[in-house]
């Protein structure tokens, strides 16, 4: 293949806008709330309730919906897993824990009757990033076809090794769909079903990739698990221009800036940083993400106001709407 060339991997599609869902919005492992943060939660909510009818259903389900973000509800503890949906493609990004529950939606349609075409890029190999993998439902479902992307060498034998049985009692193997794995590089495009998909290496430890979604000119850009160092415009140019213009950008934020900077090194970013590059880069909706497991759902608020309040000072008349990523959350590019 020449570069700039594209590759196509089957399965044709139509004008239909992308569909994309959170399933998995942790970094490193996963992190289920814990009992006191729910029974904190509780509190300031009966607090909160004062001169509300709590025997009038409408009127208390009015009042929690006023409720700020992180006391009605929580951010999910699941590591990495998004998924992107076009008119007959579904792709999956990463297969971290979150990619279990999204199996057992995939089952009550045509995974279920063993009919299913699943393509899963992969940004790396680090254990959030594939640990959901050996309980995916569709990928033991006969008839399914599963197709892995990777950029890194040996993506099937990293799989297997995850199946290992020091590691997990069932091997790769035992899985009962057509399992694939297919090695990208970065010298040519590849089209999934309607979709054009590129990539590009990131700043991380062992190694990560962004990977680029595009259809009928929108664009939707995977960008977990980065550093990004030295940020002179000569240093930044590579990812301002594989970010272009893109609809929205699911960027690395795990740490905050004073976190980020005592731990340099350990491959990843801050919302911050992802304010500065996606106004550069003319980025239409910043969505953080891969959030620090020890960060509670108030924390992560904290940070989500502090971004923005950044965001007010800088943004110099451009316009930017940023997200603080959860499971559940749901948008059509």
């Amino acid at each position: 293949m020449m570069e700039g060339e594209t590759q196509a991997y089957d399965y044709g599609g139509g004008g239909f806008c992308m569909k994309v869902k959170f399933w998995g919005v942790r970094g490193s492992l996963p992190a289920p709330i814990l009992p006191n943060e729910i029974e904190n939660k509780i509190v300031q909510a009966v607090l909160g309730a004062r001169g509300v009818d709590l025997d009038d259903n409408e009127a208390v389900s009015n009042y929690v919906s006023t409720l700020p973000y992180f006391q009605r509800t929580t951010t999910g503890g699941n590591t990495s897993c998004v998924q992107v949906s076009g008119e007959n493609t579904e792709i999956i990004l990463d297969a971290g824990s979150g990619i279990r529950q999204l199996g057992i939606e995939l089952m009550q349609g045509p995974c279920g009757q063993g009919q299913g075409c699943i393509h899963l890029l992969i940004s790396h190999t680090h254990w959030d990033h594939i640990m959901g993998f050996p309980f995916f439902t569709p990928a033991y479902a006969p008839g399914n076809q599963i197709i892995v992307y990777g950029r890194h060498p040996r993506i099937k034998e990293r799989f297997q090794d995850q199946h290992q049985p020091d590691h997990f009692p069932v091997s790769l193997e035992t899985m009962s769909a057509d399992v694939k794995f297919v090695e990208l590089d970065d010298k040519r495009k590849i089209s999934i079903g309607e979709f054009v998909v590129s990539s590009i290496a990131l700043r991380h430890p062992g190694g990560s990739f962004s990977y680029r979604i595009e259809k009928n000119g929108s664009a939707f850009v995977y960008a977990t698990d980065a550093e990004y160092k030295g940020l002179s415009p000569e240093a930044m140019e590579r990812y301002i221009s594989f970010y272009a213009d893109s609809e929205a950008l699911v960027f690395d934020a795990q740490f905050t800036l004073e976190d980020a900077m005592e731990k340099e090194g350990w491959g990843h970013s801050s919302s911050m940083v992802g304010v500065d590059i996606a106004l550069k880069a003319n980025i239409k909706k910043l969505i953080l993400f891969h959030h620090e497991p020890s960060y509670n759902d108030e924390k992560l608020q904290e940070i989500y106001d502090k971004t923005i309040r950044y965001y007010e000072m800088i943004k110099a008349g451009r316009n930017l709407e940023i997200i603080m990523a959860r499971e559940g959350l749901e948008m059509e590019i």
